[in-house]
């Protein structure tokens, strides 16, 4: 049974902005979650668990898998700036 995907409205602000190379692939990669929450690029972030990015050229799509309930919580899409780019989940 596939995930569903939620998206919070930063992290639909973050992908509209995105210049139109980068959404297109940023839409899928986001709708290919619902098959796979834990693709082969994906990686959890240290200190907190069940939270994921996955590298999308200079930006960071940031995700949180919930298991139980089998959905996926989109958070942000940001470009990657250091350990910052994190820092406020």
């Amino acid at each position: 049974m596939p995930y569903r995907i939620k998206i919070t409205a930063d992290a639909e602000r973050d992908v509209r902005q995105l210049p139109g190379h980068v959404r297109q692939r940023a839409w899928g990669m986001i709708n290919a979650l619902a098959g796979d929450p834990r693709p082969s690029g994906a990686r959890e972030l240290r200190g907190y668990p069940g939270y994921y990015r996955i590298r999308l050229d200079g930006w960071r799509l940031i995700y949180h898998v919930y298991d139980n309930d089998q959905v996926i919580l989109i958070l942000h899409l940001r470009r990657k700036t250091g350990p910052q780019t994190y820092g406020d989940l």
